[in-house]
């Protein structure tokens, strides 16, 4: 085995998009979004054949150090220990010798996927031998998680696995929603711009108190992804009233963000919205919709929102901390206190 400190951005991107374990994340145009942040492209042949790869994104913390992370990487055979322990012990050496005092990183490993009505069985998957494979590789497990707060990305997903028709599997009191939204004059539009969505983010900033991204973010999204992503917006006649961002990755759409106008929440308008979401991600060839994380509780209303498309529960194994200097199991431990300065 040989591995490659730095990975052509081209050759990492034909590899990561054509692995079962690609993703949006792992990508050149999802380093493009992040301009703060610096990225390295790292992986592993053998005779002469890339067999792993991963996207790892650096940004300055304080006094020359540097914070590491690798959103939904990286890309290996996790059931081959010594692929595994070959590749974290290279790129500790090489994160190291970059000054990141931490590296996280979240595969995109799935070891459960289950039914919403089956909800309660989530903290039950575990999987204590892949664990123990990557945390023998000199690595520190953050547990299994059930809350936002307590990982980068949430461990819990909510996945529609697209049939044929698109939208055989949604429920019929769903569709009913969906057709007495559209009854009420609602219509959705693809659009390229961010400026319906920003609008709509900005309700939901107002609505809960929050501050989530800028339009220029929104629009760096939507020309780094190209062809691949879109703005979805609902209007009654000339008003706007919900909107969301759609990226599509090698096999599922995520909708990365969405937001409505609570002044017309009588129209509905957000369930034609997904539902026109599904649509898009099946016309462009996609096997799943991602309506994005939950938390372990499973009962707050977007949650509840969410599982009316009767999408799978997908859980993840969950988030681990490659240690790569002395002092970084300290800040392993004391993560919480600094994340609030690194913009994800």
């Amino acid at each position: 085995m040989e591995y490659i400190e730095k990975l052509e951005k081209d050759e990492f991107d034909r590899f990561a998009s054509a692995s079962e374990m690609g993703s949006i994340f792992q990508s050149s145009a999802w380093a493009k979004t992040k301009s703060n942040w610096n990225a390295l492209y790292t992986g592993v042949k053998e005779n002469g054949q890339l067999t792993s790869a991963a996207m790892v994104l650096l940004r300055d913390v304080k006094a020359g150090l540097k914070f590491a992370y690798c959103p939904r990487g990286p890309i290996m055979d996790y059931n081959n220990p010594q692929m595994v322990s070959f590749y974290l012990s290279h790129l500790k050496k090489q994160l190291a010798h970059e000054h990141a005092v931490l590296c996280k990183f979240d595969p995109h490993i799935i070891i459960g996927r289950i039914p919403y009505e089956e909800k309660e069985k989530v903290s039950s998957f575990q999987d204590e031998s892949l664990v123990h494979t990557i945390t023998s590789a000199g690595c520190r497990f953050c547990g299994y998680t059930m809350m936002f707060e307590q990982t980068i990305q949430p461990r819990i997903q909510m996945n529609y696995v697209i049939p044929e028709p698109f939208d055989a599997g949604i429920p019929h009191k769903t569709i009913k929603k969906i057709h007495a939204s559209y009854n009420k004059g609602v219509t959705v539009k693809e659009e390229h711009t961010a400026d319906s969505l920003e609008a709509m983010v900005a309700c939901t900033e107002s609505r809960h108190q929050i501050k989530l991204r800028s339009r220029a973010y929104f629009q760096t999204l939507l020309d780094s992804y190209g062809k691949d992503a879109a703005v979805l917006s609902a209007y009654q006649d000339d008003t706007l009233l919900s909107s969301c961002l759609l990226v599509a990755g090698p096999s599922a759409v995520e909708i990365l963000y969405s937001g409505y106008d609570d002044r017309y929440k009588h129209t509905n308008s957000t369930y034609p919205l997904r539902y026109e979401a599904i649509r898009w991600a099946a016309e462009h060839g996609r096997r799943y919709f991602c309506f994005g994380g939950v938390e372990g509780t499973m009962d707050d209303g977007l949650t509840i929102f969410k599982s009316s498309f009767r999408p799978m529960i997908d859980i993840y194994i969950g988030e681990f901390d490659l240690l790569t200097m002395a002092v970084s199991p300290l800040v392993s431990r004391s993560f919480d206190r600094i994340k609030s300065r690194i913009s994800m």
